[in-house]
């Protein structure tokens, strides 16, 4: 299903859209993730038509559970909100902005070779992987919102974490005092994710007065697939013994 929404959507564009949205299934770029607002590559979803969307979306709804997929979409619309409180802010038109959010492909969509497709912008990232047909690989995946919680408008009171946020309070809380020693990383939130060996998920609630949230989900063994891809080509491309 993901394959063929992946196709569809490709198939709404013309060739420079198509262009800008495909890459190499080995390309540098698949491996280019982040969360914050910058430039990106890919077909943002402000250069796209109504029917482009449509698809675009149907890829996006392929992935993620109904309540994974609202998530998404209003943490995309928390840009507006943004823009609005920060209005005084040099260039903020152009930063804050809740179509700034692209999707690429990378590799051919198919059940038999590896593919994979991302969609990102601030906030978001979900990257996805295709190996073979048989493993579909979801991290790094990550969400943020800013504001945690609207406080102010029509849409005040709207928390779009916050079944993440009370959860990570109520662990906290849940631990005794040895425990919160060994679970709390920094006092004040580090420059950079942080990762354990192999698996970590992290929440960070620490900027603009508790109300600023991030949330990853990163494996270093399986994001982007890398593990499952790795021992696909030791059984299907490996190069014939002499």
């Amino acid at each position: 299903d993901m394959a063929a929404k992946a196709t569809a959507w490709l198939e709404t564009l013309d060739d420079q859209q198509r262009e800008a949205a495909s890459f190499a299934f080995d390309s540098d770029e698949r491996l280019n993730w982040h969360f914050i607002p910058r430039e990106r590559l890919g077909l943002p979803i402000k250069q796209m038509s109504l029917s482009q969307r449509r698809a675009a979306y149907a890829l996006l709804r392929s992935g993620l559970s109904h309540e994974g997929y609202l998530k998404a979409t209003t943490i995309m619309s928390l840009e507006g909100i943004l823009r609005e409180l920060e209005k005084d802010r040099p260039g903020n038109e152009a930063r804050r902005d809740p179509e700034k959010y692209c999707l690429s492909v990378f590799g051919i969509p198919s059940a038999h070779e590896p593919w994979g497709w991302r969609f990102e912008g601030h906030h978001l990232s979900f990257n996805f992987s295709s190996v073979a047909g048989l493993t579909v690989a979801s991290t790094p995946l990550f969400l943020g919102a800013n504001p945690a919680e609207v406080r102010t408008g029509p849409h005040a009171g709207q928390r779009v974490l916050a079944a993440e946020e009370d959860l990570a309070r109520h662990l906290m809380r849940s631990l005794n005092e040895a425990e919160q020693k060994k679970a709390l990383l920094a006092a004040d939130a580090p420059d950079e994710v942080f990762t354990g060996p192999t698996f970590i998920i992290e929440y960070d609630n620490t900027q603009n007065d508790a109300n600023h949230v991030h949330v990853v989900w990163h494996s270093l063994e399986s994001n982007f697939g890398l593990d499952a891809l790795r021992r696909h080509y030791e059984r299907h491309h490996q190069p014939a013994a002499k």
